[in-house]
């Protein structure tokens, strides 16, 4: 949503009391389009002009205009997986939902490298690299994308462990995470609350925090060290297939990959080539020539 878009860019520029409201609008996009402008500031209690400014912080001339999409996004009634699977079997042709779909994939992967200076990546990759143990977090669809770089992180480094459910988080954080671990959570909204929960746990006990998130203002990103964003946002347009994409998270995933990679060293290269001989005695992957083995009738 383009009000949420511009103020993750203004973040750093805003006071306290501004990034308070900014946070509290992130949360309650119902009660931005619902409620008038000082029901929202008793609720965060603070004035009416304090509203009035974060919308002029981002652009706007009024507070009206701020909370606009908002109230767009409330009555499009779009917001459910089965209302978008009807309207995929709506009139449009199929051609039109692929050509739709591949434009959202694009600016997914757009927004991966213009929301990530190459500096950002490298401070993450370096944090990895220097901790004694790195926790893979993610639920729901992001646990896949938490599954595919913890595969790939031990195949470099093999410190990570892959963490199933929140309670392994609290495992973890008595057993190595807490004395200079990483935690890497992988998550865009809704927010598992599970997840949440566990990101706060170990911001608590001092865990160095490492989000893959959709926004600054997401409640994964608050504490964290690092802070990697892709905007899963498609403007004006309706999401192009019933489910959200998972095209954002993982080309985060793959570009932090390739910048451990590149900071790892002497190690990284030394493992990976261990590996990929053990690989070869082991006959692990299908080479051209080898015989099908069937099974016998």
């Amino acid at each position: 949503m383009e009000p949420l878009l511009r103020l993750q860019r203004i973040l750093p520029e805003l006071t306290p009391e501004l990034l308070r409201a900014a946070q509290w609008v992130e949360r309650h996009p119902v009660e931005v389009s619902l409620w008038s402008m000082r029901r929202q500031a008793q609720a965060l209690s603070v004035a009416p002009a304090t509203m009035l400014r974060l919308a002029r912080a981002a652009g706007y001339d009024s507070y009206d205009r701020f909370r606009a999409p908002f109230q767009q996004a409330l009555h499009r009634n779009d917001d459910t997986m089965a209302s978008r699977a009807q309207s995929l079997q709506g009139s449009r042709a199929a051609e039109q939902q692929t050509q739709a779909l591949g434009q959202q994939q694009e600016a997914a992967v757009e927004s991966v490298l213009r929301l990530n200076p190459a500096g950002s990546l490298d401070a993450c990759a370096k944090s990895i690299l220097a901790a004694p143990k790195v926790g893979f977090l993610g639920a729901g669809a992001s646990f896949a994308c938490a599954f595919q770089m913890h595969y790939a992180y031990q195949l470099m480094c093999g410190n990570g462990v892959l963490l199933n459910r929140a309670a392994d988080v609290l495992v973890e954080l008595e057993t190595g995470l807490e004395s200079g671990g990483v935690l890497l959570v992988i998550s865009q909204a809704p927010y598992v609350k599970a997840v949440v929960n566990s990101v706060r746990s170990a911001v608590e006990r001092g865990t160095t925090v490492v989000a893959l998130t959709d926004s600054v203002l997401s409640p994964i990103a608050q504490g964290a060290k690092h802070v990697l964003l892709f905007d899963p946002h498609t403007g004006k347009q309706p999401m192009a297939s019933f489910f959200h994409s998972l095209v954002g998270p993982v080309t985060v995933a793959e570009h932090l990959l390739a910048r451990i990679a590149a900071q790892g060293g002497k190690t990284v290269v030394e493992r990976l080539a261990q590996l990929e001989s053990s690989f070869r005695r082991q006959e692990i992957y299908w080479q051209e020539g080898d015989v099908a083995v069937t099974n016998p009738p």
